[in-house]
């Protein structure tokens, strides 16, 4: 029979062994500075500037009432010529190991990413403090670290609010994309798919940045604005799509899960109707014809009726073919204005029409591989769109024509 008395004291030895082993490579949090975003901008010829955003704890916990005086964060920068000596030596400034384990959101500048990224890179994929899962930005026309220092509302922490404005103008607006370094990384490494990267800019008055009147006021004088897409070759920033080029991309990789399209009325270009995408499918295919690839798209989308300012009766058919056409053309314009400048004025593939060409003749991938981005410019692609209008949000008459009735 078995002692029972023993076996709990048995039990509860292996308990506390698994306890302790587990806890052997533990920090306390007051031994760390924890990072939340990070920006890396061009230093002189040589040099990077590293600049961490770094959480105070006293501030986020509104231990003083909810209403604290202090600042959320606080900005620690230090230059060096390689990342992992630059953030070794910000302990000079930083009482604290900064902690990048909880990192949200990293930001290139933009004379730093034209030169290349591949050095972070290499430190970022092997230093095992860093996760996969935060966001990449390329501050456009600024510096990283200025992104940083601007104070923000809603959010506790401007970090928490870069995050949060990536995500939800993603999925809701088809301008912007949410890339993680993981999907940074891949396209990189990939030789049938280039990278790109959402880019982030400053509007208003820049003497608002680093203070914290910025986010007091009801609208914000100084304000950071996720716009248009970075586009790469390799490591290195080549250039920018504009509004609908980057629309045009989303919606060839499927990252559009809901955005709105604005177009003219069929009779007056100057009165707009706004359709509403709820859903979006897309199929990639590849055709060899006379040894040569031939990429289609076929588009499928479901909307509704969102604004009307036309004189259109839209409980006929005919109007909602007409709405339905409008739509067809409005999106196939986007994708080929963003095919066409990466075809010809960049020559890069963020599509990964390379990928779909391997899957489909893995014997023609191997001859080209090595010069995709020259074979890429002469691929012909061949768009087409088939839109569905559902219905219309709760009247099928504008409000201007119901106010005459």
């Amino acid at each position: 029979m078995v002692d029972t008395k023993r076996l709990i004291k048995i039990l509860m030895f292996i308990l506390c062994t698994i306890i302790i082993v587990g806890c052997w490579n533990r920090r306390e949090l007051n031994d760390l500075a924890v990072s939340v975003a990070m920006g890396i901008d061009k230093q002189g010829e040589k040099q990077i500037l590293l600049s961490d955003q770094v959480l105070i704890p006293e501030a986020i916990s509104g231990k003083e009432g909810g209403t604290s005086t202090i600042a959320p964060v606080v900005l620690f920068q230090t230059s060096g010529y390689g990342i992992q000596e630059t953030a070794r030596k910000m302990t000079k400034r930083s009482t604290r190991k900064i902690y990048v384990g909880q990192l949200q959101i990293l930001i290139f500048g933009e004379e730093f990413a034209k030169e290349g990224l591949a050095k972070v890179l290499d430190h970022i994929t092997r230093d095992h403090e860093y996760r996969r899962d935060f966001y990449v930005a390329v501050a456009r026309g600024s510096k990283a670290q200025d992104i940083l220092k601007v104070f923000t509302a809603l959010e506790k922490t401007p970090a928490t609010k870069l995050k949060s404005a990536l995500d939800v103008s993603s999925k809701v607006w088809g301008e912007t994309s949410a890339i993680k370094i993981d999907d940074l990384v891949s396209a990189i490494i990939s030789k049938g798919k280039e990278a790109v990267v959402t880019g982030i800019t400053l509007e208003g008055d820049r003497k608002f940045i680093n203070k914290k009147q910025n986010a007091e006021k009801i609208s914000a004088p100084v304000k950071q604005i996720y716009s248009n897409l970075a586009v790469f070759k390799k490591d290195k920033l080549v250039g920018w799509l504009n509004e609908q080029e980057s629309i045009g991309y989303n919606y060839i990789q499927k990252n559009i899960k809901s955005t709105s399209v604005l177009l003219s009325c069929p009779k007056d270009n100057n009165k707009k109707i706004t359709v509403e995408l709820l859903n979006l499918k897309n199929e990639t295919k590849v055709v060899m014809k006379n040894g040569k690839p031939v990429i289609h798209l076929n588009i499928k989308t479901e909307g509704v009726i969102s604004d009307a300012q036309c004189s259109m009766d839209f409980t006929k058919p005919f109007s909602i073919s007409q709405v339905e056409q409008l739509t067809n053309n409005k999106i196939q314009k986007s994708i080929l204005l963003s095919v066409n400048t990466l075809q010809h004025k960049y020559k890069s593939d963020i599509f990964g029409f390379g990928e779909e060409v391997e899957r489909k003749s893995p014997e023609y991938w191997e001859h080209v591989k090595n010069n995709w981005n020259e074979v890429f410019s002469g691929i012909p692609v061949h768009v087409q769109v088939k839109s569905k209008v559902r219905q219309m949000y709760k009247t099928s008459k504008s409000f201007l024509e119901r106010m005459e009735e």
